[in-house]
């Protein structure tokens, strides 16, 4: 996907969804030993310009010594989500992280399903902030954030 195109050429949904699931499979998982490590199982559902719905099981690897979600997993998360929302603006490189915060409001524990929803907020020519919000999906009842947060990256 080019960044190129004129206002009123602007990326189809899934011509979007393709750039975003290909960065993610085809560069950042294999490429990436941290990503590899904790969310090797990361499914991307939807994307649309500056917004995109992954899933996620939570596995052994992603808990803390009590059995439930580790900080780091849900800080991966966010810096993950921040950008593949970037990059749902049809952009191949997301630029580097000048702040990341993360607030851990519930837990989740090994075989429950997480739900990220990544939202690009604004993209600027070199700044670019998001908002990532991590819940757990209930069976027939409302998903219960077990964590969110905010993720400003400088373009480059």
């Amino acid at each position: 996907m080019s960044e190129s195109r004129s206002p009123n050429q602007a990326a189809t949904d899934a011509e979007i969804l393709t750039h975003v699931q290909e960065r993610l499979l085809a560069r950042q998982l294999p490429t990436s030993p941290l990503y590899s490590l904790l969310i090797p199982d990361l499914t991307i559902v939807s994307a649309t310009r500056g917004h995109v719905l992954a899933r996620m099981p939570v596995a052994k690897q992603q808990l803390n010594s009590r059995g439930s979600l580790h900080g780091t997993t849900s800080a991966c998360l966010v810096d993950w989500g921040g950008g593949v929302a970037i990059a749902s603006h049809g952009v191949d490189r997301t630029g580097v992280s000048t702040d990341i915060h993360v607030s851990c409001l519930s837990t989740a524990k090994e075989g429950d399903l997480l739900e990220i929803e990544c939202v690009a907020e604004k993209v600027g020519r070199t700044m670019a902030y998001t908002t990532v919000t991590i819940r757990k999906v209930v069976e027939g009842s409302e998903s219960v954030i077990v964590s969110s947060g905010r993720h400003t990256k400088y373009i480059i």
